[in-house]
């Protein structure tokens, strides 16, 4: 799947001053300046790397968004001038769009704007010929209360992976009851589903799951509560 993947790719983008593939075109490795790890991708079930605490988070909404069909971290090398510039993430999505997204501090943008007026109007350049969209996003893009819900539940995504099947009788229940309500809060909906407190904490985790899996609505630009409203 991968190897198909990668030929997908590369057949798409064959310019000569152009090099995509799945495999990473820049090594990210540990140093005392930026936060570098690897995260665990559920929707490419594997690890990928990140080299800032930025874009690990950029890659928690990613990894949310249903939209996004796949992604990669450094795949494009784009050459220019005798130098070369290897964006951050590579996105697709369901709908057919493509991004090329670059994650920036905003002080690194301002501090480094000379350095990177080139690199990123090469991207540019390459993204109108080729149909993609270039994107350039800052923690004012990513770190909000929308980050701070998806990180969450992603957490308990991991978590509860594969078993969702076995609780059918706790979804159904939550269900059930959110309908006659119609719109509440996550309280109200558990003192209505039960005034047993083992009970209810053992709801609050099959709500979540139905939360991330749009069964149950709620606004995530809003920091998740318990007295946040909730809607079928």
């Amino acid at each position: 799947m991968r190897k198909l993947q990668q030929n997908k790719i590369n057949s798409l983008y064959s310019q000569k001053k152009i090099r995509m593939s799945l495999k990473k075109q820049r090594n990210i490795s540990m140093n005392q300046f930026s936060l570098t790890g690897q995260i665990k991708s559920l929707k490419r079930n594997e690890l990928v790397d990140f080299e800032s605490s930025l874009e690990r988070d950029y890659i928690h909404i990613l990894e949310f968004d249903e939209n996004v069909r796949y992604y990669y971290e450094q795949p494009l090398k784009i050459e220019f001038d005798d130098r070369y510039y290897v964006p951050d993430f590579y996105v697709e999505y369901w709908s057919g769009e493509k991004e090329v997204i670059e994650v920036k501090y905003n002080i690194d943008l301002i501090e480094n704007a000379s350095k990177y007026v080139a690199k990123f109007k090469a991207a540019d350049e390459f993204c109108n010929t080729n149909g993609l969209t270039f994107r350039i996003l800052t923690e004012n893009d990513i770190r909000n209360e929308y980050l701070y819900n998806v990180k969450f539940l992603n957490a308990v995504q991991i978590m509860r992976n594969g078993i969702e099947s076995e609780y059918f009788n706790e979804f159904e229940l939550l269900e059930r009851n959110l309908k006659k309500l119609k719109r509440t809060t996550i309280n109200n909906l558990l003192d209505i589903c039960t005034s047993c407190e083992l009970k209810r904490a053992e709801l609050i985790q099959y709500l979540w799951l139905m939360v991330i899996h749009k069964k149950i609505k709620v606004d995530l630009n809003k920091k998740l509560n318990m007295e946040v409203e909730i809607w079928i």
